[in-house]
């Protein structure tokens, strides 16, 4: 898992901001109010499943890539719009860009699910009347109160939103994960293990969550990544031990920081190694 950057203009984010996003939220209202107003939302119907159409820009952000195993998609199958924080409990972020990422099927459908633990307190739903508001500033105002705007919104503004939840697992969107992440090579296995940088409690609990929610220790994921690790020991090595010229040098750095750039697979893992053993700064 690597730091990812939420768009913050308008391009990409069609129907998920201005009148279309509060289009969307007055439709959300109203299931809420259809399906018995009880904290509950059914997003079971089709028709209410309308964020699908983020995924394109959502795979941009996250350089095609799983934003929790940093797997190819294609690799670990067809990627998913994840709701980080899930909609089952967090029915009035359902339509909100910011609790989304993009994210392959394994780590969104077998895994993580409607999972999602706190170590602070949970994010209460916000106060809706006992029906849809007729008056047009009312409205507009319950409407702010589900989902911030994603074009009128800052990153710090979003993370002081859910500050308090302190949730368990790491949104990339807000949080390094690098900075809580470390990684362990097992030669005898072949496999490169997820592991938690420091003692911190953060970091343990950040390891902790993105194995017991995401699955990111998977057995399928060890040897993934096992490859992966392999192929940049190769190249730290050829350029610490091998005889090349000055430019010769320079050309091989490039094509490790190349294998170890945000769109490629691992790379959070890959960059951990390379500073581990003086390649990278």
């Amino acid at each position: 898992m690597i730091q990812i950057a939420r768009t913050r203009t308008g391009r990409g984010l069609d129907g998920f901001t201005g009148v279309q996003l509060q289009a969307k939220l007055e439709k959300l209202l109203q299931y809420y109010y259809d399906d018995g107003a009880n904290g509950k939302v059914d997003f079971k119907p089709k028709k209410r499943q309308v964020w699908g159409k983020a995924k394109p820009q959502l795979k941009t952000e996250s350089f095609s890539k799983c934003a929790y195993c940093e797997a190819d998609t294609a690799v670990v199958a067809y990627g998913d719009v994840e709701h980080f924080r899930p909609k089952s409990e967090y029915w009035w972020l359902a339509y909100c860009y910011d609790n989304y990422t993009f994210s392959c099927q394994v780590c969104n459908q077998v895994h993580k699910g409607d999972k999602f633990t706190v170590n602070g307190t949970r994010l209460p739903a916000p106060q809706v009347p006992h029906s849809l508001p007729t008056d047009s500033a009312q409205l507009e105002s319950l409407l702010a109160s589900l989902c911030p705007d994603p074009v009128i919104t800052t990153d710090v503004a979003i993370g002081q939103i859910y500050s308090a939840e302190d949730a368990d697992l790491i949104n990339p969107y807000v949080v390094n994960p690098e900075e809580y992440y470390a990684w362990k090579a097992i030669p005898a296995t072949e496999e490169v293990w997820l592991v938690p940088k420091t003692k911190s409690q953060r970091s343990v609990r950040a390891v902790k969550a993105a194995e017991e929610i995401l699955g990111l220790n998977r057995e399928e994921l060890l040897r993934l990544r096992w490859n992966a690790y392999d192929e940049i020991e190769t190249l730290a090595l050829a350029i610490q031990e091998g005889t090349f010229t000055d430019e010769q040098k320079r050309d091989l750095l490039i094509r490790i920081k190349r294998a170890a750039g945000n769109d490629r697979p691992f790379a959070g893992m890959k960059r951990f190694f390379l500073r581990a053993w003086g390649v990278l700064t």
